[in-house]
């Protein structure tokens, strides 16, 4: 529980900044667009990326604040509507910053379907701080006071909620799925190192990462829930977990799809292509992995260990990605981000291939 009180405690220092970057980054843009500033544009830009990332850190710590809170006896209700709503704010936004990353201020008819997709999605997270103002305000979460003052005192079910365990058979089969993609991102690592290097039999390699996106994707689909469709249906696929699963493998499939296509245009422009489609994969899928939660014991010392270790893997990922975005910056220093990124995915991979439920290697206490 120390982990969980340590991250806790930095929860409500870090949900105001990704608002008030995000608000004004749309400000910004709106500027931008009336005014054809390219400067409050570009500044947009930076603080939506820059908001995006700071809701991913909000999330994470409120993961280990939602846990606190179940275990101070708080209501377990209010605290899942304030995730659900969160978690579709996170989501939308890492969407709307892929989307942003790519949209030139020239185009004016596609900025103005991005700002109201934004405004929308602000919305949103003005719902997610007004549900988790509540959880304060109303229920005493985080408030240091004893469970039997509590306004409203947790219900049998949300204590009985408190010990459940991940049986071996789940711990065991979450596991095997996080080693598969470990040799899985091992492989995209190698393919890029392979085209970085510029070995022979170029045309045909190209082809090799389509293919093994594509086909991760359709693994996951099917086979990331044993529990849940198409190889069970204890869980709906409204459950986050599930959820979150299906929506990254449909993204993977839809970029290796992209990634096969990008073979048909000019040749130099190929590599270069198919390379930015899997930093922006890996920027999106970084940025969701904060917020993927496992829902079958998600207030036990295994739900705590995962999420230090998403926390790991997703600052990697974002890494991953953001170094690779530094060639539309500073192209000249393309071959350095070009091996900043291989070494990047290589040790996402191994971090993936070592993965055990629970606290990772490097952090011996489950205290």
């Amino acid at each position: 529980m120390e982990v969980s009180k340590f991250f806790a405690e930095w929860h409500p220092v870090m949900v105001h900044f990704p608002i008030a970057l995000l608000y004004f980054a749309v400000c910004l843009d709106l500027f931008g667009l009336v005014t054809r500033n390219t400067k409050a544009a570009w500044a947009g830009l930076v603080l939506t990326a820059a908001g995006t990332v700071g809701l991913m850190m909000a999330f994470i710590t409120g993961n280990y604040a939602e846990i606190v809170a179940a275990h101070q006896q708080i209501q377990q209700k209010p605290i899942g509507d304030h995730e659900a709503w969160a978690t579709a704010t996170s989501w939308t936004f890492i969407m709307l910053t892929a989307w942003r990353s790519y949209l030139k201020t020239e185009n004016r008819k596609n900025m103005v379907f991005y700002l109201m997709a934004a405004v929308l999605t602000l919305g949103c997270l003005t719902v997610t701080g007004y549900k988790g103002g509540r959880l304060v305000y109303e229920h005493g979460a985080g408030v240091n006071i004893a469970a039997s003052a509590l306004p409203h005192p947790a219900t049998p079910q949300d204590l009985a909620n408190l010990s459940l365990k991940n049986s071996w058979e789940e711990l065991e089969y979450s596991g095997m799925m996080h080693h598969v993609f470990g040799w899985l991102t091992l492989g995209l690592a190698l393919w890029q190192a392979y085209q970085h290097f510029n070995l022979p039999g170029q045309e045909r390699a190209r082809a090799l990462g389509p293919i093994m996106l594509t086909g991760g994707g359709i693994f996951l689909m099917i086979c990331s829930d044993w529990d849940a469709w198409p190889l069970g249906n204890t869980l709906p696929i409204t459950d986050p977990e599930v959820l979150f699963h299906k929506i990254l493998a449909t993204i993977m499939i839809f970029f290796g799809i992209g990634m096969n296509l990008a073979r048909r245009r000019p040749k130099g422009e190929v590599n270069s292509l198919q390379s930015h489609l899997l930093a922006i994969l890996a920027l999106v899928g970084g940025g969701m992995l904060f917020t993927h939660v496992h829902t079958g014991a998600p207030f036990s010392s295994t739900a705590m260990g995962v999420y230090v270790q998403h926390f790991v893997i997703g600052c990697l990922a974002l890494a991953c990605g953001g170094v690779k975005m530094l060639e539309t910056v500073k192209p000249e220093q393309k071959k350095l981000w070009d091996r900043c990124w291989i070494v990047l995915l290589i040790v996402i991979a191994a971090n993936l291939i070592w993965y055990v439920e629970g606290f990772p290697w490097y952090i011996h206490s489950e205290a």
